[in-house]
């Protein structure tokens, strides 16, 4: 059986979690609450969920739905795809996309939650973005 992992992102309190629970409603299998460590079960529309791909980058990170992946030199963000059901890589300064398996050469290098300023400049150009990521890095 595949193994299945999440990680949600608290709208509110806007921190990354681990779930310690998911529960689905038996009929659409649609999510409708979590919970998290230190609380009580709540409901599913104060999280952003997020599935791990299966994968992980050059250095063994798990890859997860929103991360941000560097691949010489150039930044992807992991989306899901309903058109070919699965998950891809989208260039962050334009419109190429990749096939996920190349998040194995890769490096994450943050999230589009906990690091929205690596999208923010998308109008400058790609070197603003990897300067960023440049300076986490180290």
């Amino acid at each position: 059986m595949k193994e299945l992992k999440f990680r949600v992102w608290d709208k509110v309190k806007q921190q990354m979690l681990k779930p310690q629970a998911i529960s689905f409603d038996v009929q659409s299998l649609a999510p409708f609450a979590v919970s998290v460590p230190r609380r009580s079960w709540e409901p599913i529309g104060k999280f952003e969920l997020l599935q791990w791909t299966g994968l992980a980058d050059v250095n063994g990170v798990e890859v997860f739905e929103s991360d941000f992946v560097k691949i010489s030199s150039v930044l992807y963000k992991v989306t899901w795809s309903k058109t070919t059901a699965g998950f891809e890589l989208e260039e962050v300064s334009g419109p190429s996309k990749l096939n996920i398996r190349k998040v194995a050469v890769g490096t994450v290098v943050g999230n589009q939650f906990e690091n929205s300023d690596l999208t923010t400049n998308r109008d400058n150009s790609a070197s603003i973005s990897l300067a960023m990521v440049e300076q986490r890095l180290r």
